[in-house]
């Protein structure tokens, strides 16, 4: 089981870069970095290919991502050109996660009529089609809905780098996710009975078998597609105690989960949730 982290853009360049370089010594896989124009009205909050180009020039090891790139304010060639070249920034170690996006400031940002949930999906599977389509192929013609691309030459082509990494807890997503990605992404969703099949466990492991049958019905065997899944961000919390992180280990590592990402500690708790996390990356080293 591989453990990753997700990293926050919200303090200045030293104190980000000291935060990446204890990651990287603790022997974390991967640092991920939220996408979005702010979160929570944050006063600092960093734009995250920046701030990924910066942490890749910084350290050596430690893979770097993002999570997630959606639709709402990126358009698939810009999105596509800066991940090339993060990812030759990077030597390898940049994987491109992206993700459908939801209502709210970063979409309502540009302005426009507010999508449904059926067109942001539609969107999203256009999006994730002709992204994909620009890494792999040394030029690009499209005519979307969405999204154009006219004779589009940004140096993609195979083998394609960098990786891509779908979030989906949805069947047209997860659909994306059996095409095109080398990762899949879920997160512990909230405990809602009338939504969810009751703890987020139980939701991911549901997840987990559709998204297995999905991946069979696009001829594509469920074994070769990673899996991550975000902890502590809704109903676990993995870094309440080390007992607490190896429960989570254990019986996400049951249901195939390869990854596992928790939250790089903030706010009161975090001196103690980062000696748990100290402790949990010490252990997975050994």
């Amino acid at each position: 089981m591989q453990l990753d982290v997700i990293m926050w853009p919200d303090q200045p360049w030293p104190q980000l870069r000291s935060e990446w370089l204890h990651a990287e010594r603790l022997g974390i896989g991967r640092g991920w970095l939220y996408d979005h124009l702010n979160l929570n009205g944050r006063p600092v909050w960093h734009e995250a290919y920046t701030v990924l180009a910066a942490v890749a020039a910084a350290t050596t090891r430690i893979g770097v991502g993002t999570m997630v790139t959606a639709p709402n304010f990126r358009h698939p060639v810009t999105s596509a050109k800066a991940a090339l070249s993060l990812d030759a920034l990077a030597e390898g170690r940049f994987v491109l996660g992206v993700g459908a996006g939801g209502p709210g400031g970063d979409s309502d940002a540009f302005g426009g009529r507010p999508l449904t949930r059926a067109e942001r999906t539609a969107r999203f599977a256009e999006w994730t089609e002709l992204t994909h389509l620009l890494l792999s192929q040394e030029s690009t013609e499209y005519t979307g809905r969405y999204f154009n691309a006219r004779a589009v030459a940004i140096g993609g082509g195979e083998p394609r780098r960098p990786q891509l990494a779908v979030a989906a807890t949805a069947a047209r997503g997860m659909q994306l996710a059996a095409r095109f990605a080398d990762l899949w992404i879920t997160q512990d969703v909230g405990q809602n009975p009338a939504v969810y099949a009751g703890t987020p466990y139980r939701e991911i492991r549901r997840q987990i078998t559709e998204l297995d049958e999905i991946c069979v019905q696009h001829g594509r065997d469920p074994a070769g597609l990673a899996r991550l899944a975000v902890l502590g961000y809704g109903g676990e919390r993995p870094l309440d105690s080390i007992e607490a992180f190896r429960d989570c280990l254990g019986r996400y590592a049951e249901l195939g989960v390869t990854t596992l990402a928790v939250l790089w500690p903030r706010g009161d708790q975090a001196r103690t949730r980062l000696a748990v996390l100290e402790e949990a990356a010490g252990s997975l080293s050994l």
